[in-house]
């Protein structure tokens, strides 16, 4: 079987430094960990957890907690620390620091330069690197609305904004460019298949406490009739207005494809934007890996 040398998240990657991905593999990991750790937290379900149950939860939190450390090490390295500077703060020694976790430099390293491995079928090509790295964006747009949750200051970009990204055209490293969070817009754009337009419309104007009936839905397809994506004016705008939010929706079609492009405003609190933008992933409409990838877990 031949498989395809590159996959759609090549390009998006190779914006970032090493760097930037180790951190990102580092955010990713400490979020698994906080969410481990938050269900300890919890004594809801005490009496339904078997013999033994919680100290294998707290077991498999140690474990999260040794994997981000490991993240850790490997950020320190790529951002130029040195074996002595990192063993300070484990209290051992550089070279004891460098035998225990070099093997996993070794392999972040690798994936470098061997991306993809077959799997034992030979029909499919597994990512070597933690997704975090191997899907930067997605990584940056999910973590970056995960602390806008827990953050106290308006900041949609608590994550992304200050990751080391190189210009294609001379490789210089620059900050990734991050709009002012007091003048940044709260358009929140994606394409949607048109066969799930209604089903994404019907559960957004739920989430604002409102009803979406066969009136609306044939108002809206009406006016993408006459619709095109590449020209600005040329797009129907739909408001979605409640005592909730003032949500305003822009929709048109693709020429010559079956999805359709949205952007939306309005949605200004940190969790409707998470639900939003969850339900535009379950719904996207946009390059895929092909088949023969198949994802492997941060």
């Amino acid at each position: 079987m031949t498989h395809p040398e590159t996959t759609p998240y090549d390009d998006d990657r190779r914006a970032y430094t090493r760097e930037a991905l180790a951190r990102l593999v580092l955010s990713q990991a400490a979020y698994g960990l906080t969410g481990s750790a938050g269900e300890l937290v919890i004594t809801r379900h005490d009496a339904f957890c078997g013999p033994g149950g919680r100290v294998s939860e707290a077991a498999e939190l140690v474990a999260s907690a040794e994997w981000t450390l490991v993240r850790a090490v490997v950020y320190e390295r790529e951002r130029g620390s040195s074996w002595e500077e990192i063993a300070g703060y484990l209290g051992v020694g550089a070279d004891e620091a460098a035998e225990r976790f070099g093997p996993e430099l070794a392999r972040w390293a690798g994936a470098f330069e061997v991306p993809y491995r077959l799997d034992e079928t030979g029909r499919k090509r597994i990512p070597q690197l933690p997704t975090a790295a191997y899907d930067p964006d997605t990584a940056c747009r999910r973590l970056d609305l995960w602390a806008h949750l827990r953050t106290t200051i308006r900041d949609r970009h608590a994550v992304s904004a200050d990751l080391r990204m190189t210009t294609p055209e001379d490789g210089d490293v620059t900050a990734a460019e991050v709009p002012d969070p007091e003048t940044e817009s709260d358009e929140m754009t994606g394409w949607i298949w048109r066969p799930h337009l209604r089903s994404f419309l019907e559960l957004l104007a739920g989430y604002n406490g409102m009803w979406f009936d066969e009136t609306d839905w044939e108002t809206v397809s009406l006016g993408l009739e006459t619709t095109d994506d590449e020209t600005p004016d040329a797009w129907y705008s739909y408001p979605l207005n409640s005592a909730l939010h003032s949500l305003n929706v822009r929709l048109a079609n693709s020429p010559g494809g079956n999805e359709v492009s949205v952007a939306l405003t309005g949605a200004t609190s940190a969790d409707l934007r998470l639900r939003i933008d969850t339900l535009m992933d379950a719904f996207a409409a946009r390059p895929q890996p092909p088949s023969t990838v198949s994802r492997s877990p941060a």
